[in-house]
C-alpha cells in the first residue's frame, strides 16, 4: 500500500471513530448535540456544505463522512488557535473533502475585525468568542473576567461563494453566538440563487448584544419561503417559535 493511500485509509478510519464517538455522546449524554445526530436527514451523499464558525470540527467531521468522496465541506473558523490539543490528537477538519478557511463571515465583507475572545482560568473560551463589529458592549459574555481582542479576516457569505466558485450549496451550519443574522444579511444573493438549507444556533442572550431578537433571525428566512423546524423524537419537527431550551434550528426552503 502506497504512502498517500495508507494516508487516506488512517484518514477515514480516524473521521470513522469520532463521529461514531459523537453520536455515541449525542445520544447518551448533554456533551454533544443532539443536532449531530440529525445531519443524516439533512445532509446527503454528494452534498455541498459550509460549516460556518467550526470551531473544533465536530460538525465540520459529521457532514464529512455524510456527504462522501464526491461532497465538499467547507469548514470556516477564523481562530487558527481553537482547540489545538484536541484538534491536533483528533483532526476533525482534515479529510480528502474538507477544505479549510480562516475567516470570519458576516455581513462586512473583505476586511478585518477584532473578535472577542473570553478568557476563563487562563484559557480562551473559543466556544464563545465573537465579532465585536456591530455589537453592543460584551452581552452574555459580561460573565466573563478577561478577554482577549484578536484581529481576523472578515468576509460575506456571499462574497466566499462567489470566490470559491460554489455553484451548488445545499447546507450552512453557523454558530456565531449571536451574529447568525449578520451572517444571513451578508448571503442574501445566496439565499436566493441557491436555497441552502441552515441549522443555526440562536439564543436571545446572545443576540442581544447586536440590537435585535431572536425572533428577527427566524422571521429574515420565513420571510424567504424558509420552514423552521427542531430535532426532537428522533425527527425535525416543524416549528414556528424559538426559546425555551432549544438552541439549534433548522431552516429549508
Amino acid at each position: 500500500m502506497g504512502t498517500s493511500r495508507l494516508t487516506w485509509v488512517l484518514t477515514q478510519l480516524r473521521s470513522a471513530a469520532v463521529v461514531a464517538g459523537l453520536q455515541a455522546l449525542a445520544r447518551l449524554t448533554p456533551y454533544a448535540e443532539a443536532e449531530l445526530i440529525g445531519l443524516r436527514k439533512v445532509v446527503k451523499p454528494g452534498d455541498v456544505c459550509i460549516d460556518v464558525g467550526a470551531a473544533l470540527g465536530l460538525y465540520t467531521v459529521t457532514m464529512s463522512r455524510l456527504v462522501g468522496p464526491q461532497g465538499t465541506v467547507h469548514s470556516v473558523e477564523p481562530l487558527v488557535f481553537a482547540h489545538p490539543a484536541l484538534s491536533y490528537v483528533l483532526r476533525p477538519r482534515e479529510g480528502a473533502n474538507i477544505k479549510r478557511h480562516s475567516v470570519a463571515l458576516g455581513a462586512e465583507k473583505q476586511g478585518r475585525e477584532v473578535m472577542s475572545v473570553p478568557v476563563r482560568h487562563g484559557s480562551p473560551v473559543t466556544g464563545r468568542s465573537f465579532l465585536t463589529v456591530g455589537a453592543n458592549g460584551l452581552g452574555s459574555n459580561e460573565e466573563f473576567d478577561q478577554h482577549l481582542d484578536v484581529l481576523v479576516k472578515t468576509d460575506t457569505l456571499d462574497h466566499f461563494v462567489e470566490e470559491q466558485g460554489i455553484t451548488r450549496l445545499d447546507f450552512v451550519k453557523a454558530d456565531v453566538e449571536g451574529a447568525e443574522l449578520r451572517v444571513l444579511e451578508g448571503a442574501v444573493e445566496t439565499i436566493e440563487r441557491l436555497k441552502p438549507a441552515f441549522l443555526l444556533e440562536i439564543e436571545e442572550r446572545h443576540v442581544e448584544r447586536f440590537g435585535y431578537h431572536a425572533k428577527d433571525v427566524a422571521d429574515f428566512l420565513t420571510e424567504r419561503g424558509y420552514r423552521m423546524s427542531t430535532w426532537h423524537g428522533g425527527e425535525w419537527v416543524p416549528t414556528g417559535t424559538i426559546g425555551g431550551e432549544i438552541r439549534n434550528y433548522l431552516f429549508r426552503a
